[in-house]
Protein backbone atom coordinates (compact mmCIF):
# COMPACT_ATOMS: atom_id res chain seq x y z
CA UNK A 1 0.00 0.00 0.00
CA UNK A 2 2.91 2.51 0.84
CA UNK A 3 5.03 1.45 -2.46
CA UNK A 4 1.45 2.14 -3.82
CA UNK A 5 0.99 5.63 -3.05
CA UNK A 6 4.68 6.78 -3.27
CA UNK A 7 4.54 5.28 -6.87
CA UNK A 8 1.48 7.38 -7.45
CA UNK A 9 2.72 10.56 -6.08
CA UNK A 10 6.24 10.20 -8.09
CA UNK A 11 3.74 9.82 -11.10
CA UNK A 12 1.87 13.12 -10.06
CA UNK A 13 5.29 14.93 -9.49
CA UNK A 14 6.92 13.93 -13.17
CA UNK A 15 2.98 14.64 -14.55
CA UNK A 16 2.98 18.52 -13.22
CA UNK A 17 6.56 18.77 -13.43
CA UNK A 18 6.29 17.73 -17.48
CA UNK A 19 3.52 20.81 -17.63
CA UNK A 20 5.53 23.08 -16.10
CA UNK A 21 6.21 25.69 -19.51
CA UNK A 22 8.35 28.92 -19.43
CA UNK A 23 6.98 31.80 -20.99
CA UNK A 24 8.73 35.32 -21.80
CA UNK A 25 6.60 37.93 -21.49
CA UNK A 26 7.66 40.56 -24.26
CA UNK A 27 7.44 44.24 -22.15
CA UNK A 28 5.15 46.68 -23.81
CA UNK A 29 6.82 50.07 -25.59
CA UNK A 30 7.80 52.71 -23.34
CA UNK A 31 6.56 55.86 -24.88
CA UNK A 32 9.02 58.24 -22.29
CA UNK A 33 7.69 61.79 -20.83
CA UNK A 34 9.25 64.07 -18.89
CA UNK A 35 8.56 65.17 -15.24
CA UNK A 36 7.93 68.29 -14.11
CA UNK A 37 7.97 69.44 -10.29
CA UNK A 38 8.36 73.11 -9.25
CA UNK A 39 7.36 74.60 -6.24
CA UNK A 40 7.54 78.48 -6.14
CA UNK A 41 7.49 80.33 -2.49
CA UNK A 42 7.30 84.06 -1.44
CA UNK A 43 10.96 85.18 -0.66
CA UNK A 44 12.81 82.35 -2.26
CA UNK A 45 14.12 81.82 -5.58
CA UNK A 46 12.69 78.87 -8.02
CA UNK A 47 14.04 75.66 -8.13
CA UNK A 48 12.72 73.03 -11.09
CA UNK A 49 13.55 69.63 -11.78
CA UNK A 50 13.52 68.91 -15.34
CA UNK A 51 13.70 64.96 -15.91
CA UNK A 52 13.23 62.22 -18.13
CA UNK A 53 10.64 59.19 -17.23
CA UNK A 54 12.02 55.47 -17.17
CA UNK A 55 10.37 52.16 -16.97
CA UNK A 56 9.37 50.78 -13.98
CA UNK A 57 11.99 47.68 -14.76
CA UNK A 58 14.04 49.76 -16.79
CA UNK A 59 17.53 49.57 -15.40
CA UNK A 60 18.58 51.91 -12.34
CA UNK A 61 19.78 55.48 -13.75
CA UNK A 62 21.95 58.11 -12.21
CA UNK A 63 20.68 61.37 -11.68
CA UNK A 64 23.35 62.79 -14.12
CA UNK A 65 21.32 60.73 -17.03
CA UNK A 66 17.64 61.96 -15.89
CA UNK A 67 18.42 65.68 -16.14
CA UNK A 68 16.95 66.90 -19.05
CA UNK A 69 19.50 69.29 -20.46
CA UNK A 70 19.78 72.67 -22.39
CA UNK A 71 16.39 73.43 -21.52
CA UNK A 72 14.65 77.44 -22.03
CA UNK A 73 12.83 77.40 -19.08
CA UNK A 74 11.13 80.63 -17.98
CA UNK A 75 9.06 81.96 -14.84
CA UNK A 76 7.37 85.36 -15.84
CA UNK A 77 5.67 87.24 -13.28
CA UNK A 78 6.13 89.78 -10.52
CA UNK A 79 6.26 92.68 -13.20
CA UNK A 80 9.74 90.33 -14.55
CA UNK A 81 10.83 87.24 -16.39
CA UNK A 82 13.28 84.79 -14.55
CA UNK A 83 15.22 82.68 -16.74
CA UNK A 84 16.23 79.21 -14.97
CA UNK A 85 19.83 77.90 -15.31
CA UNK A 86 21.30 74.58 -14.84
CA UNK A 87 22.41 74.30 -11.36
CA UNK A 88 23.61 71.01 -9.18
CA UNK A 89 23.72 70.20 -5.34
CA UNK A 90 25.96 67.29 -4.34
CA UNK A 91 24.14 64.69 -2.36
CA UNK A 92 26.41 63.43 0.21
CA UNK A 93 24.20 60.12 1.49
CA UNK A 94 23.71 59.37 -2.72
CA UNK A 95 27.16 60.09 -3.45
CA UNK A 96 25.70 62.04 -6.36
CA UNK A 97 24.77 65.59 -7.48
CA UNK A 98 21.43 66.08 -7.62
CA UNK A 99 20.56 68.27 -10.63
CA UNK A 100 17.71 70.74 -11.03
CA UNK A 101 17.41 74.06 -12.61
CA UNK A 102 16.97 77.46 -10.68
CA UNK A 103 16.03 81.25 -11.07
CA UNK A 104 17.80 84.43 -10.19
CA UNK A 105 14.90 86.21 -8.94
CA UNK A 106 12.79 85.88 -5.30
CA UNK A 107 9.36 84.92 -5.81
CA UNK A 108 6.81 87.57 -4.67
CA UNK A 109 3.70 87.13 -2.39
CA UNK A 110 -0.11 87.53 -4.38
CA UNK A 111 1.22 87.57 -7.64
CA UNK A 112 0.02 85.27 -11.05
CA UNK A 113 3.29 83.60 -12.54
CA UNK A 114 3.92 81.21 -16.05
CA UNK A 115 6.28 78.72 -16.27
CA UNK A 116 7.32 78.19 -19.86
CA UNK A 117 9.61 75.14 -20.75
CA UNK A 118 11.22 74.41 -24.45
CA UNK A 119 12.82 71.38 -24.82
CA UNK A 120 13.18 69.08 -27.79
CA UNK A 121 11.40 71.02 -30.26
CA UNK A 122 8.03 70.79 -27.26
CA UNK A 123 6.54 73.53 -25.13
CA UNK A 124 5.48 73.12 -21.54
CA UNK A 125 3.33 75.61 -19.93
CA UNK A 126 1.49 75.94 -16.58
CA UNK A 127 0.35 78.91 -13.95
CA UNK A 128 0.71 79.60 -10.18
CA UNK A 129 -0.52 82.22 -8.00
CA UNK A 130 1.57 82.75 -4.57
CA UNK A 131 -1.35 83.81 -2.26
CA UNK A 132 -1.87 81.11 -0.33
CA UNK A 133 -1.60 81.53 3.77
CA UNK A 134 0.47 79.37 6.26
CA UNK A 135 -1.25 77.23 8.88
CA UNK A 136 -0.64 77.32 12.00
CA UNK A 137 0.55 74.32 13.35
CA UNK A 138 -1.12 74.13 17.71
CA UNK A 139 0.87 71.49 19.09
CA UNK A 140 3.27 68.28 18.16
CA UNK A 141 3.44 65.01 20.30
CA UNK A 142 4.61 61.48 20.16
CA UNK A 143 2.50 57.95 19.73
CA UNK A 144 4.37 54.87 20.29
CA UNK A 145 1.63 52.52 18.16
CA UNK A 146 -0.57 53.51 15.58
CA UNK A 147 -2.85 51.89 13.47
CA UNK A 148 -3.87 53.73 10.17
CA UNK A 149 -4.12 52.23 6.08
CA UNK A 150 -0.22 51.89 6.38
CA UNK A 151 -0.05 48.73 9.24
CA UNK A 152 0.69 49.19 12.52
CA UNK A 153 3.85 52.04 13.48
CA UNK A 154 5.25 55.15 15.60
CA UNK A 155 3.99 58.00 14.94
CA UNK A 156 4.42 62.37 14.79
CA UNK A 157 1.32 63.85 15.74
CA UNK A 158 0.23 67.10 14.45
CA UNK A 159 -2.32 69.57 15.25
CA UNK A 160 -2.74 72.35 13.01
CA UNK A 161 -5.73 74.89 12.46
CA UNK A 162 -6.85 74.91 8.66
CA UNK A 163 -6.48 77.93 6.86
CA UNK A 164 -10.40 79.62 6.51
CA UNK A 165 -11.91 80.87 3.68
CA UNK A 166 -9.82 78.62 1.14
CA UNK A 167 -9.72 75.22 -0.24
CA UNK A 168 -6.59 73.94 1.46
CA UNK A 169 -4.12 71.13 0.69
CA UNK A 170 -1.53 70.04 2.84
CA UNK A 171 1.63 67.90 3.79
CA UNK A 172 3.57 67.55 6.70
CA UNK A 173 8.10 68.33 6.78
CA UNK A 174 10.28 67.58 9.27
CA UNK A 175 14.42 69.16 8.75
CA UNK A 176 16.65 66.95 10.89
CA UNK A 177 20.40 65.70 10.89
CA UNK A 178 21.35 62.51 9.83
CA UNK A 179 24.64 60.21 10.02
CA UNK A 180 25.66 56.55 8.61
CA UNK A 181 23.92 55.69 12.27
CA UNK A 182 20.74 56.60 11.13
CA UNK A 183 18.06 54.01 9.16
CA UNK A 184 15.77 55.07 6.56
CA UNK A 185 12.86 52.33 6.14
CA UNK A 186 14.70 50.02 8.26
CA UNK A 187 17.61 49.95 5.81
CA UNK A 188 20.89 51.58 7.17
CA UNK A 189 22.29 54.50 5.39
CA UNK A 190 25.67 53.56 3.81
CA UNK A 191 27.65 56.05 2.07
CA UNK A 192 31.30 56.12 1.30
CA UNK A 193 30.80 60.62 1.07
CA UNK A 194 29.43 61.42 4.49
CA UNK A 195 32.00 59.71 6.73
CA UNK A 196 31.37 60.55 9.90
CA UNK A 197 29.49 63.16 9.49
CA UNK A 198 26.26 64.24 9.99
CA UNK A 199 24.06 65.77 6.99
CA UNK A 200 20.43 68.16 7.29
CA UNK A 201 17.48 65.95 5.83
CA UNK A 202 13.95 67.09 5.02
CA UNK A 203 11.79 64.15 5.44
CA UNK A 204 8.78 64.29 3.93
CA UNK A 205 5.23 63.07 4.91
CA UNK A 206 4.32 60.54 2.21
CA UNK A 207 0.59 61.30 2.15
CA UNK A 208 -0.99 64.34 1.52
CA UNK A 209 -4.37 65.95 2.83
CA UNK A 210 -7.14 68.50 2.24
CA UNK A 211 -9.54 69.72 4.52
CA UNK A 212 -12.85 68.49 3.36
CA UNK A 213 -14.91 68.11 6.31
CA UNK A 214 -12.37 70.34 8.30
CA UNK A 215 -12.77 73.47 6.85
CA UNK A 216 -12.00 76.09 9.30
CA UNK A 217 -11.14 73.74 11.89
CA UNK A 218 -8.14 72.23 14.11
CA UNK A 219 -6.77 69.36 11.70
CA UNK A 220 -4.76 66.34 13.68
CA UNK A 221 -2.50 64.07 10.97
CA UNK A 222 -0.26 61.53 12.46
CA UNK A 223 3.22 60.59 10.49
CA UNK A 224 4.73 57.33 10.43
CA UNK A 225 9.35 58.71 10.91
CA UNK A 226 10.79 57.74 7.44
CA UNK A 227 14.46 58.36 9.67
CA UNK A 228 15.10 56.06 12.70
CA UNK A 229 16.00 58.05 15.86
CA UNK A 230 17.34 58.14 19.00
CA UNK A 231 15.75 59.60 22.55
CA UNK A 232 16.13 63.09 22.36
CA UNK A 233 16.84 63.41 18.92
CA UNK A 234 15.45 67.02 17.60
CA UNK A 235 14.13 68.09 14.15
CA UNK A 236 12.04 71.07 13.07
CA UNK A 237 7.98 70.38 11.92
CA UNK A 238 6.52 72.01 9.51
CA UNK A 239 3.05 71.72 7.50
CA UNK A 240 3.26 72.94 3.60
CA UNK A 241 0.22 74.51 2.15
CA UNK A 242 0.45 73.98 -1.73
CA UNK A 243 -1.72 73.74 -4.62
CA UNK A 244 -4.32 71.76 -5.70
CA UNK A 245 -2.25 70.63 -8.69
CA UNK A 246 0.59 69.25 -6.12
CA UNK A 247 -1.76 67.65 -4.07
CA UNK A 248 -3.21 65.70 -7.12
CA UNK A 249 -0.17 64.38 -8.57
CA UNK A 250 1.59 63.41 -4.81
CA UNK A 251 -2.02 61.85 -3.82
CA UNK A 252 -1.91 59.65 -7.18
CA UNK A 253 1.99 58.56 -6.26
CA UNK A 254 0.96 57.81 -2.67
CA UNK A 255 -1.73 55.34 -4.45
CA UNK A 256 0.67 54.00 -6.43
CA UNK A 257 3.22 53.04 -3.99
CA UNK A 258 0.48 51.45 -2.03
CA UNK A 259 -0.95 49.27 -5.03
CA UNK A 260 2.41 47.93 -5.68
CA UNK A 261 2.77 46.49 -2.40
CA UNK A 262 -1.01 45.43 -2.10
CA UNK A 263 -2.61 42.77 -4.29
CA UNK A 264 -5.72 43.77 -3.05
CA UNK A 265 -5.82 47.67 -4.33
CA UNK A 266 -6.06 48.01 -7.85
CA UNK A 267 -3.16 49.47 -9.33
CA UNK A 268 -2.95 53.43 -10.02
CA UNK A 269 -1.10 55.14 -13.37
CA UNK A 270 -0.36 58.96 -13.38
CA UNK A 271 -2.88 60.69 -14.95
CA UNK A 272 -2.72 63.85 -17.02
CA UNK A 273 -2.50 67.14 -14.99
CA UNK A 274 -1.37 70.65 -16.02
CA UNK A 275 0.67 69.52 -18.69
CA UNK A 276 -1.69 67.23 -20.48
CA UNK A 277 -0.43 63.52 -21.75
CA UNK A 278 2.89 65.07 -22.44
CA UNK A 279 4.56 65.33 -19.28
CA UNK A 280 4.01 64.46 -15.30
CA UNK A 281 4.36 66.82 -12.29
CA UNK A 282 3.36 70.34 -11.48
CA UNK A 283 3.81 73.60 -11.33
CA UNK A 284 2.18 75.12 -7.86
CA UNK A 285 2.41 77.61 -5.28
CA UNK A 286 3.96 76.78 -1.49
CA UNK A 287 3.62 78.21 1.64
CA UNK A 288 5.53 76.95 5.00
CA UNK A 289 4.02 77.18 8.17
CA UNK A 290 6.76 78.78 11.25
CA UNK A 291 8.75 75.54 12.55
CA UNK A 292 7.87 73.96 15.13
CA UNK A 293 10.88 71.66 17.58
CA UNK A 294 10.25 68.41 18.08
CA UNK A 295 12.38 66.23 20.51
CA UNK A 296 11.69 62.20 20.17
CA UNK A 297 10.89 61.09 23.83
CA UNK A 298 11.89 57.83 23.09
Amino acid sequence: MKNTALLLAVISIGFILACQKTITVKPLLYNDKVSIQCFIEPDSVPILYFNKTVPYFGKDIKKNQLIVRNAQIKIIGGNSADLLTLDSLFDKIDCQYNYFYKGQQKIQANQSYQLNILSGGKTYTANATTNLSAPLIDSVSYVANYSDIYGEHEGVIVYFEDVSNQTNFYRYEMKRSADTTTKKAEAPIVSTCLGNDSIRVSEMGRAVFNDIGNEDKQIKIVIEPAYSHKKGTTGDIYIQSFDKSAYDFFAQLDRQKLAQFNPFVEPVFLQPGQFGNTAVGFFAAKKNSSKVKFVYPE
